[in-house]
């Protein structure tokens, strides 16, 4: 009975193997490039999905801004940037739970499409994911010299394996599971700014 299983077994393995296809390299993807002006597609694709941009001429202007719009007196801030300092620091969220505490998270965006409205994000660039996906408003600096086109160019461009933890953000997290009504703010922040800063080409 055992050679008979296993005579079966080497018969199915065997028809496996010389059914295979013939191996073909992959096509070779054009990065189709996303027409029209960038920073307009990026805004109002991100205010398509309840986003809000503010645009600035210098990084040092959207500080200013950020200093003049966030209240340090009632919340609770983290701050992954430099230039800005939040009301609590990386030390004080080492378990990650912990970040259910934080109101405001500020962090960098790595950058942003046009197609979608998107800002891709890493642990780094966020500070700590958890704080932004656990705060009721994000607000997020971006670049305009990072802004892409499309997915295929902001793919090109990615590095995933040298990033634990890297997404798009577009909009702040919403639903329209429950009879197609869109809710905001549904599994985290109610609220997702960006502040594109730099030349306009």
């Amino acid at each position: 009975m055992a050679t008979e299983i296993r005579n079966s077994r080497d018969i199915i393995l065997e028809k496996i193997k010389n059914g295979k296809p013939h191996l073909v390299n992959l096509p070779d993807v054009p990065l189709f490039a996303y027409p029209g002006d960038l920073q307009a597609s990026f805004i109002q694709h991100l205010t398509g999905f309840d986003g809000k941009a503010e645009c600035f001429d210098m990084r040092e202007q959207a500080i200013e801004w950020l200093n003049s719009q966030l209240d340090k007196g009632t919340k609770c801030i983290f701050s992954a940037i430099p230039e800005y300092a939040g009301t609590i620091v990386l030390n004080d969220l080492k378990d990650p739970h912990d970040a259910h505490r934080v109101d405001i998270c500020i962090g960098e965006g790595v950058l942003g499409v046009a197609e979608t409205g998107s800002v891709w994000v890493t642990n780094e660039s966020l500070g700590l994911a958890a704080a932004a996906l656990l705060s009721t408003d994000l607000y997020l600096l971006l670049d305009r010299a990072t802004l892409k086109s499309g997915l295929h160019e902001a793919y090109a461009t990615l590095k995933l394996n040298e990033h634990q933890y890297g997404s798009f953000y577009t909009g702040p997290s919403a639903t329209a599971d429950i009879e197609a009504i869109h809710v905001t703010g549904a599994q985290g922040e109610i609220s997702l700014t960006v502040l594109l800063y730099g030349r306009k080409d």
